[in-house]
């Protein structure tokens, strides 16, 4: 999604989904400030189910956010320069019907809601799963009727098309439309400059919120602590390489 010049939306709900989309990377805050104001009050008791069932469920939520993550690696290295990008306005040169979206219409946002069911897993408390999915599914309610309003007038027809095949949130069982995305073939380097600032917030996230878990059940040893702090690093480490590589200060 690389035309700069979206046509003017025409409701309220579309124009609403253009100023969400342009804020979506601040939006999550006053969120994420209610999610840890809840597990501050819990102090670490184990949520509904008890322990045992934390404990799976942290092992759920680390599965659905690496499963999450991967399908957003997959997207965005299939889809060609100028579509499905990570911009401040709904943009689109080519309408994507092929590989991933042959199979789903979001891709990326199924890939989002892996990784934001994983976390709501491991924070496993009653407030955070109501206040993050009423969040995360209020707001892509707003942004993907800007986006379709906008492709719509964009691509007409072949839009509506694609709409009738392929559905919007639960993945087909097989491709509506044979192909790839991109004639090159899967582009890693892209995918993994698009996806390191997001993998880097939701990993460093998961691994606070396994830290406060521990401590708050008196289960942080120094041990377990340096595991994390060195996962952390390592996180960090890799976010720090790959900036440098976009900037071509590395392996130019």
């Amino acid at each position: 999604m690389g035309d700069k010049h979206a046509p003017a939306v025409t409701s309220s709900t579309e124009r609403l989904g253009q100023v969400l989309f342009r804020l979506r990377s601040l939006t999550p805050v006053p969120v994420i400030l209610v999610c840890a104001w809840a597990l501050w009050t819990q102090q670490g008791a184990p949520g509904p189910g008890g322990a045992d069932v934390d404990f799976a469920l942290d092992l759920v939520g680390l599965a659905l956010a690496i499963v999450g993550q991967v399908l957003r690696f997959y997207v965005l290295g299939w889809v060609p320069e100028g579509t499905s990008g990570q911009n401040l306005s709904i943009q689109a040169s080519t309408l994507n019907t092929t590989g991933p979206y042959a199979y789903v219409r979001n891709p990326l946002y199924v890939g989002n809601l892996g990784i934001v069911l994983g976390l709501c897993c491991i924070a496993h408390h009653p407030w955070v799963y109501v206040a993050t999915l009423v969040f995360f599914f209020g707001e892509y309610f707003f942004i993907i009727r800007a986006e379709e309003a906008f492709l719509r007038s964009k691509f007409g027809e072949a839009f509506d098309e694609f709409c009738r095949t392929v559905p919007r949130w639960i993945p087909r069982l097989s491709p509506a439309k044979p192909g790839a995305l991109r004639s090159g073939g899967f582009d890693w380097r892209r995918a993994l400059k698009k996806e390191i600032n997001p993998f880097s917030a939701w990993a460093l996230g998961a691994v606070l919120l396994l830290g406060w878990e521990l401590h708050a059940r008196g289960g942080l040893t120094v041990n377990v602590l340096g595991a994390l702090v060195a996962l952390s690093v390592m996180v960090l480490v890799g976010l720090l390489v790959v900036k440098a590589w976009k900037k071509g200060w590395l392996f130019a």
